[in-house]
């Protein structure tokens, strides 16, 4: 039975969540999908003017488009096909929808995501954990095969139109997924094969699964088994033109590439906001290697992560993109509210509560807004193709000559292969307190959060140079390393002794000193009681961050409470080259001591040449909340605070597939940046270089 598409129909919805500090779905953002799934047209196709901040695909125009001629194709005829052929499977647009699991969301929604997307002619991936009977009754969807294989059996590799085999996804590069125990109910559990209750964490890499080579041998087993074509799914990470080209060598049909910014039920918050990069800098990288090495013929491309209008689908799509991926979109579609709640359980709109056999959702009503939906964005892709004189979507594929960049620089213009018409930065700053979440100073815990959409200096606001930078996961060429399972060594040798973790702790309080002497912690101040677990526990030099700081043997503190006349990561970045031209790093030991606060900052700063990181503006945040508390409380609170910036940081470093701290420090060629002039600033490459 076809769904009845009304002309409008606009269900009550709560009003989105406006966010302390500005976010990339926004409550206007919110509006323009609710629209869109309300009347089956978008408010508008293109927008009036590119973007001074945020994501690239709001600073690209198209060349000699003028928004308000292509508003008004939006009535134009059917003489433009935006379908095609995938898989053998013709769609009525190149989107795919997905992939969200049975568990992530709460049953209803991802059956409305199956029948809207059999309705309306495109693709859905069914995502990780099973293939729930209601799911399984529609044509167009893709079933998936991932690292812990839950839920998977022969019916399921054989239904739907082709295999998703998932490496990674953008909010979550580098770990396996996450569904916390709370949300495995009996429905899960039948689904998942696993315990009610208990969480289902997914390994970082497949254990079958440590080469290019041993991938092939994956693809080709999946095919041979459900009879159909394969795709990779991989999250965009600073080296994906080699991934790109290696899924291409492996004889799968397709890869899915998953940007920086993506949704997900659940991730750790610090690797959501700091791994991998977004999706239009991977998209043109990888079209353009794999044309140069003979393997874009045949071999489907589909990038997502952010996407929600015609607009944001055509770009994409000249950039090099055969088809697009949306996830939250269809979300909003349904009545998101962007809260960041998924993982809890308590979903206010129920879309992420926890699944039962009946929900409060209503499937019928889902279904309806997410045809028109994807009706809205078939009718603005369409006027986009007449506004540029073209039949066929095809035509739009890798036509980055019809692209302008604005308010961009030339490192990031080139490493797109885009024409620069109006020069700026990518960096967005704006100073702010950053959040310090419960669960790291009362459960010592990593803090778990939902969605996404956040990029410091790029959809969020950046409030140093640090923060434009992009950590490395990794994805198909290596595997990564699984923080939960193995053993990842971040101990630190100095010519006074061993420190069990990089993160020196400010002798603030004399319950800080006693927590990090009890976890192998250095402490900085004159409250540390012991020599040996002592920052300077011999001659040391605390400087501020200048131009005039020379490489030496010994500790060597370089302190922005200090002043100076230079960014302290720039600063750290020229130390530690000089003194790798001189012969000195061996034996100078670098602390960097800040305004820093999280795990990500100490994977960075470490890339960056620092062997010791005091994150000051942590502790100092902590110190005020649990100021007035006991001794002993205050100490637990603090050791809390020790162990989850540890374990944010091996997490990291998991996700990149190292085992030992001194495998980073110093290699710049771990990170990326969003921004050229940081790029240069830092010594470090531009994101899709």
């Amino acid at each position: 039975m076809r769904l009845a598409v009304r002309p409008a129909e606009r269900t009550r919805q709560l009003p989105p969540v406006r966010h302390r500090v500005p976010e990339f779905w926004s409550p206007e953002r919110v509006e323009y999908v609710r629209r869109t799934a309300a009347t089956g047209t978008p408010p508008y196709v293109l927008e009036r003017e590119p973007s001074r901040t945020g994501r690239l695909l709001d600073r690209i125009t198209f060349k000699g488009l003028r928004p308000d001629d292509v508003n008004a194709e939006l009535s134009g005829g059917g003489d433009v096909d935006v379908g095609l052929e995938l898989f053998g499977v013709r769609l009525e647009a190149p989107i795919y929808v997905g992939d969200m699991s049975y568990g992530a969301l709460s049953g209803g929604p991802n059956v409305a995501v199956a029948r809207a997307a059999t309705e309306a002619g495109v693709l859905a991936g069914i995502g990780e954990g099973g293939l729930h009977p209601e799911v399984a009754k529609y044509r167009n969807i893709v079933v998936q095969w991932a690292s812990a294989r839950f839920g998977v059996d022969l019916d399921l590799l054989r239904a739907g139109v082709a295999v998703n085999l998932k490496i990674g996804q953008g909010a979550k590069p580098g770990i396996g997924g996450h569904l916390p125990g709370s949300k495995v109910t009996e429905v899960i559990s039948k689904l998942r094969k696993i315990p009610v209750g208990s969480d289902a964490v997914s390994p970082a890499p497949h254990h079958d699964i440590y080469s290019i080579e041993d991938l092939a041998q994956r693809v080709k087993a999946l095919r041979d088994l459900s009879g159909k074509p394969v795709l990779v799914k991989v999250a965009a990470v600073n080296k994906i033109m080699f991934v790109s080209v290696g899924v291409a060598r492996s004889t799968a049909e397709g890869i899915i590439i998953d940007g920086a910014g993506a949704g997900t039920g659940a991730a750790p918050s610090v690797v959501r906001d700091h791994v991998g990069i977004p999706i239009e800098y991977a998209v043109p990288v990888s079209d353009r290697w794999l044309r140069d090495n003979g393997a874009r013929d045949g071999f489907t491309v589909i990038g997502g992560g952010m996407i929600y209008s015609p607009s944001d689908v055509a770009k994409l799509i000249a950039l090099g993109a055969d088809a697009v991926n949306i996830g939250t979109a269809a979300l909003l579609s349904f009545g998101c509210i962007m809260c960041h709640s998924c993982n809890t359980g308590g979903c206010p709109t129920y879309l992420t509560s926890l699944a039962m056999p009946v929900g409060r959702f209503d499937v019928d009503a889902g279904a309806r807004a997410l045809v028109r939906y994807l009706r809205g964005l078939r009718l603005g892709l369409g006027a986009i193709l007449r506004s540029l004189g073209m039949s066929r979507i095809s035509e739009l594929r890798g036509r980055r000559d019809l692209l302008e960049l604005h308010y961009a620089d030339e490192d990031v213009a080139d490493a797109l292969g885009l024409e620069l018409v109006e020069g700026g930065e990518i960096a967005w700053y704006q100073d702010y307190e950053p959040l310090i979440y419960r669960e790291t100073y009362e459960e010592g815990s990593v803090h778990l959060t939902g969605m996404g959409g956040i990029i410091p200096g790029y959809t969020y606001p950046a409030r140093r140079p640090l923060d434009l930078l992009r950590i490395e996961a990794a994805q198909v060429t290596h595997p990564p390393v699984d923080p939960y399972r193995e053993d990842i060594d971040i101990s630190v040798r100095t010519p006074w002794g061993v420190f069990d973790t990089p993160v020196v702790v400010p002798g603030l309080d004399p319950a800080a000193v006693a927590a990090a002497e009890a976890l192998g912690a250095p402490v900085d101040g004159s409250r540390c009681r012991r020599p040996s677990s002592c920052l300077c526990g011999g001659e040391c030099l605390r400087a501020a961050p200048g131009d005039d700081l020379e490489p030496r043997a010994g500790v060597v503190v370089v302190d922005e409470r200090q002043g100076g006349s230079r960014w302290l990561e720039e600063s750290l970045s020229a130390l530690d080259r000089d003194a790798n031209l001189m012969g000195l790093r061996e034996d100078m030991v670098v602390a960097a001591v800040g305004r820093f606060n999280s795990g990500a900052d100490v994977y960075k700063l470490a890339a960056l040449g620092a062997d010791l990181v005091e994150p000051v503006e942590a502790f100092e945040l902590l110190e005020r909340r649990i100021r007035g508390m006991g001794y002993a409380e205050r100490r637990v609170r603090y050791e809390n605070m020790i162990i989850t910036l540890s374990e944010e940081l091996r997490l990291l470093m998991g996700a990149g597939g190292l085992t030992s701290y001194y495998h980073m420090v110093g290699n710049r060629d771990l990170v990326r940046s969003l921004d050229g002039s940081v790029a240069r600033s830092l010594g470090v490459r531009v994101a899709g270089t």
